[in-house]
């Protein structure tokens, strides 16, 4: 969505102006911002309409800022938005002061590995399948085939893992949507 360091110990959020986390920053005037090196919590996460179930007990109530926050995050920042800029054009930026920082945890070290990375890109690219689906075809082709360029990775360096079986699931649902969207293009 857009997380950068500004001026300070200020921090700049842009989310796109049609989510549920731009319309909870109005509403809320904080936020926490959440940060994890473990593609299942971002998979989880941002998919939460996919897997559902993997969000039972994910999160926690801040003790700071009247917004929930990740039980596994590595580190977190809480804000409070400050100020409110644009909107047009599809994005807004909230320019927030950072109240609190918890973190970074000491990580255990894991071998390097593809297949994390790769799920990662997956999951970006499927929170952006269905907008790009309603409003341009072709970009939604280029994300599908992007995931499924990633899941062929994870499936030569991790085949039987649970990378391997995250990246089916996120490429079964993205084709899905696709196919659909593509299906009303040939009705009209």
């Amino acid at each position: 969505m857009g997380v950068s360091a500004l001026e300070g110990s200020r921090l700049g959020i842009r989310p796109f102006t049609d989510t549920a986390t731009y319309r909870n920053l109005l509403r809320t005037g904080c936020a926490t911002v959440n940060f994890s090196s473990d593609p299942f919590v971002y998979y989880f996460s941002a998919l939460k309409y996919l897997k559902g179930e993997g969000l039972e007990g994910m999160f926690k109530r801040s003790t700071v800022v009247n917004s929930p926050e990740l039980r596994k995050a590595d580190a977190v920042l809480s804000v409070d938005v400050e100020q409110v800029v644009g909107g047009e054009g599809g994005r807004a930026l909230f320019k927030c002061i950072i109240v609190s920082a918890k973190g970074p945890k000491t990580k255990k070290v894991e071998p390097y590995s593809r297949a994390p990375h790769s799920l990662m890109e997956c999951v970006i690219h499927a929170t952006r399948i269905r907008p790009y689906a309603e409003s341009n075809l072709s970009e939604a082709r280029r994300l599908l085939n992007l995931i499924e360029h990633h899941r062929s990775i994870i499936m030569r360096v991790a085949k039987r893992s649970r990378y391997a079986r995250a990246a089916d699931e996120i490429y079964s649902y993205c084709k899905k949507v696709f196919a659909e969207y593509e299906a009303q293009r040939k009705d009209t």
